[in-house]
């Protein structure tokens, strides 16, 4: 994950010196590894089906990675110093209830969750890394994410999502939603998002993008569009021009799959007339006249076809 340096101490103490884990074992649950007594505690890997019951009520990182567990429903709650909790791996069928309002970040991927109630993570409101990457989430209430007002990175990867998730909190700078089924960008679902900067959505069923997806986001500087289904024709010049203009070149080796005559070619090395062909009409004279265009095609885009010497403005 792109944030495992803010939660790295799972990382780090994944490998636990066994000279300290016994020098600490009087105050560690059975089988777990604990630095820092009462305060970090790691019981991955050991097939447990439960919580440990002798965990220090004053952890504030805790480890259940690669159990077996299916339903810790309020049993953290006590727990009112925990800042960092990974039940990745697990079995869980839906998203854990009962968690402590001082929770800050919370690994839940490689679970099988498959909804998000809008009342599943109220109490939440001090998140600010949620991963949910890898689950079997179909859908997510409208605004069950909104509450959650320090949120800066989520990710959804490898999910079921058929859209993008309303009202998503506009403290959010990395999204990640690449490898799910989304066909479509809402524009209010989009307009909330001020402040993202990194956004995935690779791997997507997208055909086109709605005009001004993009322009709200004012501090976006990353966006990863590939591997999704592309229609190269007139819907999807908002996106052309907006790619065109420079602003995320990273983003530019976008593949169209239809129509048939321009499947597996680049968006950007076509020609304005090859994506939409309509967009002129012939002239009197010897050069084609631009007629009626789509609203997004807009200045930039006219003085692209104005200078390329083809067409003549009507």
């Amino acid at each position: 994950m792109p944030w495992s340096g803010c939660c790295g101490v799972f990382l780090v103490l994944s490998v636990c010196p066994p000279v300290v884990c016994l020098l600490l074992m009087s105050s560690c649950p059975p089988g777990c590894c604990c630095l820092h007594p009462g305060s970090l505690v790691l019981c991955e890997s050991l097939g447990l089906r439960s919580l440990p019951g002798s965990v220090p009520l004053t952890t504030s990182g805790l480890s259940m990675a690669r159990n077996q567990l299916c339903n810790v429903d309020h049993l953290l709650r006590s727990f009112s110093g925990l800042q960092e909790l990974s039940l990745s791996h697990n079995q869980l069928a839906r998203f854990p209830r009962g968690l402590p309002p001082s929770l800050q970040t919370l690994q839940l991927q490689e679970n099988r969750i498959t909804y998000i109630t809008s009342g599943a993570l109220q109490h939440l409101g001090n998140l600010t890394h949620l991963d949910l990457e890898d689950n079997r989430i179909r859908a997510i209430q409208p605004a069950a994410l909104w509450g959650l007002n320090r949120l800066q990175v989520l990710s959804l990867k490898g999910n079921q999502l058929t859209s993008l998730p309303a009202k998503l909190p506009p403290s959010l700078a990395y999204l990640d939603l690449s490898a799910n089924c989304i066909s479509a960008l809402d524009l209010l679902s989009m307009s909330s998002l001020v402040n993202l900067q990194i956004f995935k959505i690779n791997s997507n069923c997208l055909r086109s993008v709605p005009e001004s997806a993009f322009d709200g986001l004012p501090r976006l500087r990353s966006v990863d569009l590939g591997n999704n289904l592309w229609v190269c024709e007139c819907d999807i010049l908002y996106l052309y021009r907006w790619l065109l203009i420079g602003r995320l070149k990273m983003a530019t080796d976008l593949v169209c799959t239809e129509p048939f005559h321009l499947a597996h070619h680049l968006l950007l090395n076509l020609s304005v007339v090859a994506i939409c062909p309509r967009i002129l009409k012939p002239n009197e004279g010897n050069k084609p006249e631009l007629t009626s265009l789509p609203s997004r095609l807009d200045k930039t885009l006219v003085e692209v076809l104005e200078s390329s010497g083809d067409v003549v403005l009507e």
